[in-house]
């Protein structure tokens, strides 16, 4: 429990004011609670002759009035700060947690982590936000007010006072129980949800292919995982219940006990008044319905932690950290020294040595898997090479500032992933604070005002998630006019062109030429009129050089670029015959 909460104080780093105020205002509201008693006590002492009527009215009423004001605005403050804390709390992590996920490695992303990400930030995040501060607070101050009414039973009768501490730590121990249950089984419960959520991911990724080759079975994993949700929810309820209802039992039973020893005492043996017994009787009810409150907070301390455990996994993930010194670079230059990358024990890249001179076209070739999307990839930092290095003028990649080392770098990627949001903004993303005059001017050097002019609500239009409104070229276009706008003095292609048909591509060449004037550009490229045009050609095979220099001297030597023109050449060749 006491991990928990540290876990939980930790966590609202940022609004620990509200979480404080949230607690203290649950002390004073329990204070007040008091005066509530009091008046059933005086009610009493009224009733059996021992205080003056009109005297003990005005003081039930006084107090009566206290209690009800005081309970609502303490509790209106309690409440609000409460929920604050929560909810600001949440909002602060997922903010959080995005600027982490710009630090992973690229590696980090697959389909079956972004489902476990969309789980966490979302479904877990969510029962973490409704029930973090309530816990603390409900828990604390529920035992507050429990521990408080027993020293006030053992104020009026020990004997009574020590019977409502032995069930008080029975039903403690039935609770202990049950967070034990709970902590072993919420982990699979949560684990189930996140493959629930990674599956929905999937299926809904792919639901095109599905419908497509009407594959019966497409959903068979989704059902799955939502059969064991079920199973796994369904499993933790049965485990825990016999525990509640042993709870449930201990209280009744000890509330029982005091009310006949209470009566035992009061009217066989005469240790007590009249006054005392039934006050007494009253705070066994009492006593027991606040550690109840707390009892049931208690009970929710394993799922609050293995939500905390899924956010805490996020936040032990290896980052791109900026190693020091810092450097940045004097020019924009590229040169890579013996640079080698493994995924897990696979080398992908072997001892890459080159250099890409600044304002000049570098072009990349070579086979599926060679290596080259991985080597841009390494360039723009977005994977950390496993030896040698990188600088671009001289500065190391690993010793810049991510803002820097971005800012220097814009990559248009085969496959374009455009937001759920107006043109107008999908285009400013490469530079927020850009009026509409310059997106138009990056929309025609792109080649794509025209067609966004054409749209109903032209740069206002809203593109669904994706991009998926618009054609492959449309999409194209607009990444390369973001680009254009960003303005980065070094351009990464990767395959811009690869997948469009004749009349795209020559839009997109067009916009590309915009694009790459006066730039440090690496473009990965099939077809021989986008490399032949550039400086400098480097072949890659099995993730080694192989071959590098101009169109002209590559061509007239045997090698990997002399095949690759005579492929395109037959290719480009081809007629059907019909």
């Amino acid at each position: 429990m006491f991990d928990t909460f540290r876990r939980i104080w930790n966590f609202s780093e940022q609004r620990r004011k509200s979480l404080v105020k949230a607690l203290v205002l649950s002390f004073i509201r329990s204070w007040v609670g008091i005066t509530q008693i009091l008046s059933v006590i005086v009610t009493i002492q009224v009733l059996t002759g021992s205080t003056e009527p009109k005297s003990g009215i005005l003081q039930v009423v006084f107090m009566t009035i206290l209690c009800i004001a005081g309970n609502f605005f303490i509790s209106y403050g309690e409440q609000t700060s409460s929920l604050e804390a929560g909810f600001f709390t949440i909002a602060d992590q997922r903010v959080s947690a995005g600027r982490l996920l710009r630090k992973f490695p690229l590696g980090f992303f697959n389909e079956s982590s972004a489902g476990a990400i969309s789980a966490t930030l979302t479904t877990t995040l969510s029962s973490v936000e409704s029930a973090a501060a309530m816990v603390m607070v409900g828990i604390i101050s529920g035992l507050f007010n429990a521990f408080a009414l027993f020293v006030f039973m053992i104020f009026y009768h020990w004997k009574i006072g020590l019977l409502a501490g032995a069930g008080m730590l029975v039903y403690l121990l039935l609770v202990h129980y049950q967070m034990k249950l709970s902590r072993r089984y919420a982990p699979k419960m949560q684990a189930a949800q996140t493959n629930l959520a990674q599956a929905a991911f999937t299926f809904l990724q792919g639901i095109k292919v599905t419908k497509a080759f009407s594959f019966k079975e497409g959903d068979k994993r989704l059902k799955e995982a939502v059969q064991e949700s079920c199973d796994e929810n369904i499993s933790l309820t049965r485990k825990s219940m016999p525990t509640q209802y042993a709870s449930a039992i201990c209280i009744g039973v000890f509330e029982s006990l005091i009310l006949f020893v209470a009566m035992y005492v009061g009217v066989y043996t005469k240790e007590i008044d009249l006054v005392t017994t039934i006050v007494l009787v009253i705070f066994s009810f009492m006593v027991y319905a606040s550690l109840n409150q707390a009892g049931s907070m208690l009970s929710m301390i394993g799922i609050l932690d293995a939500g905390l455990a899924k956010l805490s996994e996020i936040e032990k993930v290896e980052q791109l950290r900026q190693e020091m010194p810092e450097e940045n670079g004097s020019s924009n230059e590229i040169k890579l020294e013996n640079v080698s990358f493994s995924y897990g024990e696979h080398e992908i890249l072997h001892n890459i040595s080159t250099v890409i001179k600044q304002n000049s076209l570098t072009a990349l070739i070579g086979p599926s898997g060679s290596g080259k999307t991985t080597l841009c990839q390494l360039i723009a930092r977005f994977r950390d090479v496993s030896s040698g290095k990188i600088t671009i003028g001289d500065g190391d990649i690993r010793h810049m500032k991510d803002e820097d080392l971005l800012g220097k770098i814009s990559m248009v990627f085969q496959k374009v992933y455009l937001f759920e949001d107006t043109i107008f903004n999908n285009i400013r993303f490469g530079k927020p604070d850009a009026t509409l005059e310059e997106v138009r001017a990056a929309a025609k050097a792109a080649c794509c005002d025209e067609f966004i002019m054409n749209l109903p609500n032209g740069y206002d239009t809203v593109l669904e998630e994706g991009g998926n409104s618009l054609s492959g070229g449309e999409k194209q276009r607009i990444s390369i006019a973001r680009a254009i706008l960003k303005d980065s003095p070094i351009i990464i292609l990767d395959e811009a062109t690869s997948a469009l048909d004749a009349e795209n591509e020559h839009e997109i060449l067009s916009a590309i030429d915009a694009l790459t004037r006066n730039k440090t550009v690496i473009m990965i490229a099939h077809r021989i009129h986008s490399v032949e045009k550039a400086d400098h050609i480097i072949a890659l095979k099995d993730g080694r050089i192989v071959q590098e220099g101009t169109h002209e001297e590559l061509k007239k030597v045997p090698g990997l670029y002399k095949d690759f023109l005579v492929s395109r050449e037959q290719a480009a060749s081809w007629q059907l015959n019909i």
